[in-house]
């Protein structure tokens, strides 16, 4: 069943187009909407001050003329507004302060200067935009100033000067900045299709990559790997896909290890089991040699008893399920009574035993797990110490850690065998020749156990001298 489907790769990169493109759009027009009514605020508040300034001018030199109430408006003051008129392009409006029109003439007719806006101009000065004029088309800015008059006689009197201007430069202006707005989103929107464009495609091929191989991986083929360049969008996720096929295939391979061992180990025994069994059976083994076979039978299912339970345990460590109770143990007693069960086999080898002599070292530990691994550990090394070699202890406490080391003369190990010799079921050549019995997972479970101690085990070993092991342990461990 293939699961390469390239469209599926396509769709993925058109939804991300459409939803990154629609994020840019989104980001850009609320970024040119504020932009334009900060500039036309900006541009407006710069009017409303030219204007205001104006007014202001136009005021003192009105006040530079003025005489009286009485010949208010006189011909010079009059004067001076029509020029600012012409000047400023702005349409003048002269007031007393009853609201009555003084310029251009005694109109009576109240443009700008409402009940509302006398009001207003009692507090401040007044700027607004709206429709001021009778014959206004469009917009205006109206700015409306109050003064006060002196005359010869120091009688104060209030006045209003108001400003009308087409606001359309404002509008023009905003027209203008959304214009560009516009233009800039159409721009950058081609621009930015065109890059994702190019970008999707090799997004697409990286996908195309990544599903092909993850699709070989789904049918069982974990030879292959993902190959992206580093600075590929998706090179992180290849580079977690190979990992992730290289701890399958591992897994895969230990399995696959683990049953061929596991098959071995267990075909030997029941086959030795058998054979003499059905020689027993059909006579082919005479009764005077019965005792003798039986008792092979015998050794052979203790072994397939060992074997499974040590399976059984290693289970257990590997699961989590091991219990350990922790004790104040005395290491050294316990390797001086694990060595004495090896008595015979040392002296048949003729070893000598070294450094048990002043041996001493207590440990928080569990007992008979720690038993356990050093069992396996001088098992190990009297198994494979030359003959007339030494077999050397050490114990010491060292920066909260106690050391037990147990080293052997001998052949050794060769640099290539020493990652895998805690391995499950794993035999150097020199031990399957000189270990027929052994079953492979000693010193796999003295490592775990080590492991659930918080501790670590060390080998060192030199070719044709010495196969060193060493178990370090907190002395404070963790609960």
């Amino acid at each position: 069943m293939k699961l390469f489907v390239r469209q599926k790769n396509s769709v993925i990169s058109q939804s991300y187009l459409k939803l990154s493109g629609g994020l840019l759009l989104i980001g850009i027009l609320l970024t040119g909407v504020i932009m334009i009514c900060s500039a036309v605020a900006s541009y407006r508040d710069t009017i409303e001050t030219s204007i205001r300034q104006n007014c202001e001018a136009l005021i003192s030199n009105i006040k530079e003329v003025y005489t009286s109430p009485e010949d208010m408006p006189n011909v010079e003051i009059l004067k001076l507004v029509w020029t600012a008129e012409i000047e400023y392009g702005y349409d003048m409006f002269l007031y007393d302060e009853s609201g009555t029109e003084l310029y251009p003439g005694q109109s009576g007719e109240i443009n700008v200067l409402t009940p509302a806006v006398r009001s207003y101009l009692a507090k401040d000065d007044f700027i607004q935009i709206g429709y001021y004029t009778s014959d206004a088309s469009e917009a205006q800015i109206c700015c409306a100033v109050r003064f006060y008059m002196e005359d010869k006689k120091d009688d104060v009197t209030q006045y209003y000067l108001a400003a009308v201007s087409n606001a359309g430069m404002v509008q023009e202006y905003s027209m203008m900045l959304t214009r560009n707005l516009i233009l800039c989103l159409l721009a950058v929107m081609i621009l930015f299709m065109i890059l994702f464009h190019l970008g999707a495609s090799k997004l697409d091929d990286q996908l195309d990559e990544i599903t092909k191989i993850a699709n070989q991986y789904a049918e069982g083929e974990f030879s292959s790997r993902v190959s992206l360049p580093e600075q590929a969008t998706m090179y992180p996720l290849g580079c977690t896909l190979n990992r992730m096929a290289e701890f399958i295939e591992q897994n895969e391979t230990t399995r696959r290890n683990f049953v061929a061992n596991v098959s071995h180990e267990l075909r030997t025994p029941m086959t030795t089991i058998a054979g003499f069994a059905d020689g027993i059976l059909d006579g082919t083994i005479p009764p005077a040699q019965h005792k003798k076979y039986l008792k092979i039978i015998t050794e052979e299912i203790h072994r397939l008893k060992t074997l499974v339970q040590s399976m059984l345990n290693l289970t257990k460590f590997e699961a989590g399920e091991m219990q350990i109770h922790l004790a104040e143990t005395n290491i050294a007693q316990l390797l001086i009574r694990t060595v004495l069960m090896f008595e015979k086999r040392i002296n048949d080898k003729h070893v000598d035993v070294e450094g048990l002599e002043d041996a001493s070292l207590m440990l928080r530990a569990d007992e008979d797990l720690m038993f356990q691994v050093l069992y396996n550990l001088i098992e190990n090394a009297v198994k494979f110490v030359n003959e007339g070699g030494v077999i050397s202890f050490q114990l010491y406490t060292e920066d909260k850690t106690a050391h037990i080391c147990i080293k052997n003369t001998g052949e050794g190990l060769a640099d290539d065998e020493l990652p895998r010799i805690f391995d499950r079921f794993y035999k150097t050549d020199t031990s399957r020749s000189q270990d027929r019995t052994g079953l492979g997972l000693g010193l796999s479970i003295s490592r775990k156990i080590v492991h659930l101690h918080q501790g670590h085990i060390v080998v060192k070993s030199v070719k044709g001298e010495y196969t060193s092991f060493e178990v370090q342990i907190p002395t404070e461990i963790n609960n």
